[in-house]
């Protein structure tokens, strides 16, 4: 056996070890942008209203208050983002029906993240679901519908 037939292991491993550091100095991060979602919250919250309301799709003052909420019933910041861009992100996925892809790419997140803050958001919301929501009153009928001639035919017994 030659000195190049042993040195032929020796090689191959040497080699994958230049194609693997090739490899990892040619990647290039996702998510490059100076704008982060921390940024993209800030600009929301201390921006017009109006563009408050066409990206969550409900006021500021709501949107605090639903803050509020889901903080005192379990929702926490993270080490990298709050609460109140977790909800954040959650609206606009619901709201315009984005995906994880997209809303990753608008909050310079991967999509793990978002899927993780999304379910946290959620998880928080569904605990809550059997305090905020109930049957509705079905003794009391609202004057506004049963005085309106519009809704009466619904109202008429007939037997």
């Amino acid at each position: 056996m030659s000195d190049s037939d042993e040195d032929f292991p020796l090689f191959i491993v040497v080699l994958d070890y230049l194609i693997k550091k090739v490899r990892a100095a040619s990647r290039v991060p996702k998510h490059v942008s100076a704008f982060t979602g921390r940024n993209k919250m800030l600009e929301l919250l201390y921006g017009h209203d109006g563009q408050f309301v066409e990206v969550l799709r409900l006021n500021k003052e709501c949107f605090y208050r639903l803050c509020s909420l889901l903080t005192k019933n379990g929702l926490q910041d993270t080490r990298s983002i709050s609460a109140q861009e977790q909800v954040m992100m959650f609206l606009t996925i619901v709201g315009h029906c984005d995906s994880n892809r997209r809303s990753g790419y608008e909050w310079r997140h991967s999509g793990e993240t978002v899927s993780r803050h999304f379910n946290n958001v959620c998880s928080v919301l569904v605990s809550l679901a059997p305090r905020l929501i109930g049957p509705p009153d079905f003794v009391h009928i609202p004057s506004v519908i049963e005085n309106n001639p519009y809704y009466s035919p619904y109202f008429q017994v007939r037997i």
